[in-house]
């Protein structure tokens, strides 16, 4: 019996198209779990996002309202934060990598990096009132990827930003986290 050749074709098309497109690409549940995590626990033990609101206290010393406010220095933002990875998060450094910008009053925000097998994903802090802020792939079509990517991009261009576990191999691997796929 014979094949038709539009047939045949059509399958060589199919196979070259399959072959080329490569295994989805899907963060491993363990690393996204701790990677949220990793974000939440910096965000309370530094006091961002609405977490004093909720009771939480930070370990940094930030002053009283107004003319006793203090600036807080990268030195005790990277104190208080090892305080909370301390915790254990064993994939911190081998998985992914915990970014802190930081402007003159302190520390600004957090984010995770991916790298290994999570490379390509990230998370960043969120508000505490959310039930949970899962990671998201960078150079998606997501106003939450283009975020990311865009903090991520200023973060690297930032000597100030404080990187946990190290600063070394945090930025400047890989594709661009700012390349957005097509």
């Amino acid at each position: 019996m014979m094949v038709p050749m539009p047939v045949i074709i059509a399958w060589m098309l199919w196979a070259a198209a399959e072959a080329t497109a490569g295994p989805v690409a899907k963060l491993p549940l363990p690393v996204a779990k701790e990677m949220a995590a990793a974000v939440l626990a910096l965000n309370r033990v530094l006091g961002l996002e609405s977490w004093p609101a909720q009771g939480v206290e930070s370990c940094l010393d930030r002053g009283g309202l107004e003319a006793t406010a203090k600036d807080v220095s990268a030195e005790d933002t990277k104190k208080c934060a090892d305080t909370a990875v301390d915790a254990g998060f064993p994939e911190l450094g081998k998985s992914y990598v915990i970014g802190i910008p930081m402007a003159g009053i302190g520390p600004v925000t957090v984010f995770a990096i991916g790298r290994g097998q999570a490379e390509g994903w990230g998370a960043y802090s969120c508000d505490a009132t959310r039930p949970k802020c899962p990671p998201t792939k960078l150079g998606g079509p997501s106003k939450q990827a283009k975020r990311l990517a865009e903090r991520y991009r200023r973060a690297c261009a930032d000597k100030a930003t404080i990187w946990l576990p190290a600063r070394e191999g945090a930025c400047g691997e890989g594709p661009s986290p700012a390349q957005e796929t097509p």
